[in-house]
């Protein structure tokens, strides 16, 4: 059995470079998390992505106007926008922590496959904390998840800044049909100045268990499920749409899937990512050292806009 660097107390005696062998299996565990079509909460595209600089996110969005006025007349004076928000949505951001106690003699007589064993299994599980935490606000997004309109992520009556009512909500399982009302309704949405934009499907996003029929439906050559030779529209004709998938989704339902624009309302904010620390026997009455592993970050639906979400039902 060959030894891992760093956890041989002879050849390493230093705290620090037995966390680094520790981190280094921790990194290459990270680093294997990334599977095609799986998406995590670190996906730009599914989530997108800011920063935190305390330990809440006040966040508001600024709409109203409509579309810019037209004119031929330089001289005419400019039509006001009359811009509105409303208020503030406050995210508090969560922190994740975890101690893995490793016995001073595990360490001296050089156990690195139980260890690498343990850091590894634990590193799979902040994986799975982290996108537990973050595929339930798409996954509450028809029954809790609330945006700051105080509406339900997916809806049928959320209010833009413009006054205008927005529906974001369909129904209907994944299908070829039921696919394309989802995606005509995400291009016909109004944004929160009450201009139709035209957002364009960026990702489908479904549960686990839908993941083999969305790549069917989008991914084939041909029409999915027909006897005809009609060119996919999806993968042949307007490919630009990624299929992702995430367990967690399983969980609340095996029907649901959305379609969503790059830059939409969902957000995922991170305070500190995710570190560690290891702290020497010395300091504790068993003769333990403890491999620390602290986060701190949160998603949140801010608002609906660039998104829309199928029951599937």
């Amino acid at each position: 059995m060959s030894n891992v660097y760093g956890l041989n107390r002879d050849a390493s005696p230093n705290l620090e470079l037995v966390k680094t062998a520790l981190d280094k299996i921790k990194d290459d565990q990270m680093m294997k998390e990334a599977r095609v079509g799986k998406a995590t909460a670190l996906d730009p595209v599914v989530f997108t992505q800011a920063g935190a600089d305390n330990a809440a996110v006040v966040t508001s969005v600024i709409g109203g106007g409509g579309y810019f006025e037209k004119s031929i007349d330089d001289a005419s004076p400019a039509k006001n926008v009359a811009p509105s928000s409303p208020s503030p949505k406050t995210t508090l951001i969560a922190e994740f922590k975890k101690n893995l106690p490793i016995t001073r003699t595990f360490m001296a007589d050089q156990q690195q496959n139980a260890v690498s064993r343990a850091v590894r299994q634990q590193v799979q599980s902040w994986a799975a904390s982290r996108d537990q935490n973050a595929f339930a606000v798409y996954a509450n997004g028809f029954s809790t998840q609330q945006t700051i309109d105080n509406v339900v992520v997916f809806s049928n009556s959320h209010e833009n800044e413009n006054g205008d009512t927005v529906d974001n909500l369909e129904t209907g399982a994944l299908a070829d049909s039921t696919l394309n009302s989802t995606i005509v309704s995400l291009r016909n949405q109004k944004n929160q100045v009450g201009v139709k934009v035209g957002y364009e499907p960026d990702f489908l996003l479904v549960p686990n268990v839908l993941h083999k029929d969305a790549m069917q439906i989008t991914k084939s050559v041909l029409r999915s499920g027909t006897g005809n030779n009609d060119l996919n529209y999806y993968s042949e004709l307007y490919p630009g749409m990624i299929v992702k998938y995430n367990q967690f989704l399983d969980d609340t339902s095996s029907t649901a899937y959305f379609v969503g624009s790059a830059g939409h309302g969902i957000m995922r904010f991170e305070r500190e990512a995710f570190f560690t620390d290891l702290v020497d026997w010395k300091t504790d009455d068993n003769d333990h050292y403890k491999y620390k592993m602290r986060a701190r970050e949160e998603v949140d639906s801010i608002e609906y806009s660039g998104l829309v979400g199928s029951t599937g039902a």
